[in-house]
């Protein structure tokens, strides 16, 4: 119980730590090279622009159209799993990119809505629908089409999957009107407006689509980068490697050189962590009880409970004694020290007629010299 304690303390701090570091990642985002570089940039365009009067407007109004394309880009990517902001292209740019003028359609449907309601019913729209803002940014910065954005079903979906993150995004707005009224109220130069109003928008749409990310598994997402994913390529290769230890030992097993096969096994598992190391091992018992050699189970099973021993596993090595020992009941260990650790475990959780019978029937196998 103490080692798989230990096992699960150490999973839960990596995991804490990933997540850490995920949160960061969300957060440095407007502060990447890249958007830095993207700020500067449309700030002094913006600045320009809006000096040279009603044409002027015009320019202003097309820069920022291209900027909330970017954003909507960004909000893809970073819930794709993406670590760093993707720089600009002529792509982004594109004509056929529907998602800011689906939005600002959707924005004045609302607001030509609330005003023909009037009174008091209006405010209360008005407020329900600044509310679920976030949410059609959300739908359509993953690629639903426009519509779905309207449909409540999928915007209670989106907020449910966010869960707190939602509320973060909504605190969020009042956050960002006050840091640019301040510098209103300050009379900041307009270029440094720009520069600030630019950064709250990429921080608005990063934090959009880094809590999206952080959500995937509630919104039942799968990222094309992540975790998991990776992991499982890992994994995979991994697997691969393993096989190919497995035919080495089999076919010195086969030949009847059992000392010998050991070595790729003990190489192959003296790196490992405890979890892994378990599931390996039980994975080496499997296939070895599959080849019919009894007589390979002997330095196989001895390998085995060594390594998880080493690993602080005395559970799983006490459970692959007992498979061993089904299918040879003749099951020896190679190693004293070994067998008394397996009876010591055994007797403290409670095993003390399996303990019994390992002290009585259990020999010591000593391998020939060679």
């Amino acid at each position: 119980m103490f080692y798989s304690g230990l096992t699960a303390t150490k999973e839960n701090a990596a995991e804490a730590a990933a997540n850490i570091m995920d949160h960061l990642r969300v957060l440095l985002v407007p502060f990447h090279v890249t958007s830095l570089i993207l700020v500067a940039i449309f700030s002094v365009l913006l600045t320009l622009f809006g000096s040279v009067g009603f044409y002027g407007m015009f320019a202003q109004a097309f820069l920022q159209i291209w900027v909330l394309k970017y954003c909507y880009v960004l909000i893809e990517q970073l819930a794709d799993g993406a670590t760093e902001p993707p720089v600009m292209s002529t792509d982004m740019l594109s004509p056929f990119e529907t998602r800011p003028w689906a939005q600002l359609a959707i924005i004045i449907a609302a607001t030509t809505l609330c005003i023909a309601i009037g009174g008091t019913a209006s405010l209360v729209l008005a407020m329900i629908l600044l509310l679920l803002l976030p949410a059609t940014i959300a739908v359509l910065g993953v690629g639903e089409p426009f519509y779905q954005a309207l449909n409540p079903l999928t915007l209670f979906r989106m907020i449910r999957g966010l869960g707190p993150y939602y509320l973060l995004i909504l605190v969020s707005i009042p956050v960002y009107f006050g840091i640019l009224r301040l510098l209103v109220h300050l009379e900041a130069w307009a270029l440094v407006l720009n520069a600030a109003f630019l950064l709250c928008q990429l921080s608005f749409f990063s934090l959009i689509g880094g809590c999206m990310y952080l959500r995937r598994h509630q919104l039942g997402s799968e990222p094309s980068r992540s975790p998991e994913r990776t992991a499982a390529r890992e994994e995979a290769e991994r697997v691969k490697l393993r096989a190919r230890m497995l035919d080495d030992v089999f076919q010195q097993v086969r030949i009847g050189k059992h000392v010998e096969a050991t070595r790729p096994l003990a190489q192959w598992l003296r790196d490992l962590d405890g979890p892994t190391a378990v599931l390996d091992a039980q994975h080496v018992a499997a296939q070895a009880i599959g080849w019919d050699n009894v007589s390979g189970l002997n330095t196989i099973g001895s390998t085995l409970i060594r390594h998880l021993l080493r690993a602080g596993r005395p559970d799983a090595a006490l459970a692959i004694f007992e498979r061993l020992r089904t299918r040879s009941p003749t099951l020896t260990v190679d190693s004293p020290d070994d067998l008394r650790t397996l009876v010591d475990y055994a007797e403290s959780v409670g095993r003390e007629e399996l303990a019994t019978s390992m002290r009585l029937e259990t020999p010591v196998y000593h391998p020939p010299k060679r």
